[in-house]
């Protein structure tokens, strides 16, 4: 919050008169929030609210910063803001201690003999198995109770690719082997320290990259498909302890030249359509990732612009009649982001607009950038991000003219520029324990679909009233051959809703909105995998997705004993019957 105080002028000194006034509107103002905690729906003390804050807002963020430093009790059970640290006790949880289980056994393999070793024990005791990543996932994906927990932590290493072994065609892209358990933020030092970087990221690094490709997680630009579109190969253990590497039909390998080894172990190559498209987004429900050959591109840079505009006004350059094929707003640029208050005050949604160009080489950084999240958290540090919580609790209704604020100061007249992985990476906000709720639409639909999103969050305001705790991301992003991935077939604008952990209202929210949003149909607003919030169900999925029963037909082959089955396979109603 220090940079939307420092942004409103506060702390200024004052002649003696002035600081009267100040004191005067500074205890008014302090007044009106405490009756509004008393009576959160006392509509005078809102009007008086909204009038400070369109007038005095650096008065007002002087009360609030005192306000959410008052010690608070927290609720009983509330968890910590901070994500916990994994392995702490017998439990899994994830990164927001919003998942949990407890497994029979939790390993962390070292190299693919030890990862064939731990498959190989689990299929003779009858075992279930499942890989979990940074825990980054808020969905069941990676609950499993009495199973093993595969931590590739330890898969970690980068080697180079055997051009020997790649047909001709192949040898023309920047490939690079990694293992299954590097996160994004040690693979993406890695590569800058050889000249080279990830072609696209999201703005969470520290996703295995396992993780990643198995879930859809993606980026922004629509001529970038979701992070496993860079995939060209994946070593993966099955089952049966048996290890395939697996690409598509017309892969990078040669089948002639192929080793059939990885370190003494046995390798089948499967150059395949079906498995590819069913691996690159399988949800961990198939086998347990081993390695990948990914493309990589030469180190860049990225030009960041931030301008403030309106829904209003940007969504003339978004109309489904200009994607023909893509609107010249998003063409122009190779990133291109909206941060939207999903709010309106003063009859208008703020918004500011995004605009990223890709330059050639490391260019000397230039400007600086700051999060909506983190400025409104740097204030008050993350160890008393909870008082905040506690505080959007006491009095829902700030939280509109707090998103409101926050926005704008994200707005700035020099560009940014800096290499590509500083740009898309949140920074400090990626340690804030928060989550979200991903809606993916056809990018031709992103005005009518935000359009409709706006009058949900509009309508359970006067009904509940229920708010976001932050504003909606919405990127673009290319389509995906992946059968399951939620940029599967189209062009997709997706429309991140972050919420706040301890915020009560959140999850509730986050249900009423995927329950209005999304119909029963291949046109249907989709959900992020990751970020579902164990609200998808399996007649969901059938709908959504045209190639559901091409990807159930590999998934009942790779998972034919039932070792892969957990709560994610049990909701979706695919879990596979167990062998004795």
């Amino acid at each position: 919050m220090e940079s939307v105080l420092q942004c409103c002028g506060a702390a200024r000194k004052q002649p003696k008169n002035d600081a009267m006034r100040s004191d005067a509107l500074y205890n008014s103002i302090k007044q009106t929030i405490e009756k509004l905690r008393e009576d959160p729906e006392d509509e005078q003390q809102q009007k008086k609210a909204e009038r400070a804050f369109d007038k005095h807002l650096d008065v007002v963020f002087d009360v609030l910063k005192e306000e959410v430093r008052v010690p608070v009790p927290p609720a009983p059970n509330q968890p910590a803001l901070v994500p916990p640290v994994q392995d702490s006790d017998r439990d899994w949880m994830n990164s927001v201690g919003e998942q949990r289980c407890t497994p029979r056994e939790k390993a962390k393999p070292a190299n693919l003999k030890q990862l064939v070793q731990i498959v190989t024990k689990a299929k003779e005791s009858g075992t279930r198995v499942r890989a979990i990543g940074s825990g980054h996932a808020f969905s069941d994906i990676a609950r499993t109770d009495d199973a093993i927990l595969v931590n590739p932590i330890l898969l970690n290493d980068i080697e180079e690719v055997d051009l020997g072994a790649l047909r001709e065609e192949a040898r023309g892209e920047t490939l690079i082997n990694v293992q299954a358990g590097i996160t994004l933020r040690l693979l993406k030092q890695e590569l800058d320290d050889r000249g080279l970087a990830l072609i696209n990221m999201g703005g969470y690094d520290a996703q295995t990259i396992s993780g990643t490709f198995a879930t859809g997680t993606h980026g922004s630009g629509i001529s970038f498909g979701p992070l496993s579109s860079f995939a060209r190969s994946v070593v993966l253990v099955t089952e049966t302890g048996a290890v395939y590497q697996i690409e598509k039909t017309n892969g990078i390998t040669d089948p002639e030249k192929f080793s059939g080894q990885i370190n003494g172990i046995e390798v089948t190559l499967k150059q395949d359509d079906e498995w590819f498209n069913t691996i690159s987004t399988s949800m961990g429900c198939m086998g347990i990732a081993y390695s990948y050959i990914i493309a990589v591109t030469p180190a860049y840079s990225l030009r960041e612009l931030r301008s403030s505009t309106t829904w209003n006004d940007i969504k003339k350059s978004l109309t489904p009649n200009l994607w023909n094929p893509i609107p010249p707003i998003i063409a122009d640029n190779d990133h291109f982001e909206l941060v939207l208050n999903p709010y309106n005050r003063w009859f208008r949604h703020a918004c500011v607009k995004v605009e990223r160009k890709r330059l050639v080489g490391n260019v000397p950084q230039q400007g600086e950038r700051q999060d909506w999240f983190e400025a409104l958290l740097q204030q008050i540090s993350l160890q008393s991000a909870p008082d905040l919580v506690n505080f959007l609790n006491s009095i829902p209704f700030l939280s509109p003219l707090i998103i409101d604020a926050a926005i704008m100061t994200l707005v700035y007249e020099e560009p940014y520029i800096d290499k590509s992985f500083n740009i898309f990476s949140l920074g400090s906000a990626n340690e804030i324990k928060a989550m979200a709720l991903e809606l993916h639409c056809d990018a031709k639909q992103t005005v009518p679909t935000i359009d409709k999103l706006l009058g949900v969050l509009r309508d359970k305001v006067f009904e509940a009233p229920w708010f976001l705790a932050g504003p909606i991301g919405i990127r673009w992003i290319a389509s995906s051959d992946g059968f399951l991935a939620p940029q599967s077939g189209r062009m997709t604008c997706s429309m991140e809703l972050t919420m706040l952990v301890g915020v009560k209202t959140g999850r509730e929210l986050a249900r009423y909105v995927k329950e209005r949003m999304c119909e029963k149909d291949s046109a249907s607003v989709r959900v992020h995998w990751g970020l579902d919030l164990d609200f998808v169900t399996g007649e969901d999925v059938k709908a959504w997705y045209p190639h559901f029963d091409r990807w159930q037909a590999v998934y009942t082959q790779l998972n034919s004993t039932g070792m892969f089955n957990n709560k994610f396979t049990d909701r979706i109603g695919i879990s596979m019957p167990r062998s004795a």
